[in-house]
């Protein structure tokens, strides 16, 4: 009877630990349309601070892996972001980037 104990919890705890582990670390997808009003290069990356245009969030980074897209968004025009975070981090990360009203998507 001692094991089934032992076992049982132990399956118990896994279950728990996996649940937690899926909910900390389940990425957040959001959408909106953003002006972007700085961007910066520096050794750690490429990051755009964009202000949301549509709500009020207001100015954030976003930080982007791809230096081609980087290069091709320019200050000042709207643009259609999809970006993702965890919750275990403040960091957002540039998922899709477009030109707000035009159908492609880079």
């Amino acid at each position: 009877m001692n094991k089934r104990k032992v076992v049982l919890f132990s399956l118990v705890g896994v279950a728990l630990l996996g649940a937690l582990g899926l909910y900390w670390f389940e990425p957040t997808t959001t959408t909106m349309v953003v002006e972007v009003v700085e961007k910066d290069s520096d050794g750690e990356g490429h990051t755009l601070t964009v202000n949301n245009v549509m709500w009020s969030e207001g100015v954030f980074t976003l930080h982007v892996k791809n230096p081609s897209v980087w290069n091709l968004v320019q200050q000042g025009g709207p643009y259609s972001v999809t970006y993702v975070t965890y919750r275990f981090s403040e960091k957002k990360n540039l998922k899709s980037i477009g030109v707000f009203g035009e159908d492609n998507e880079q």
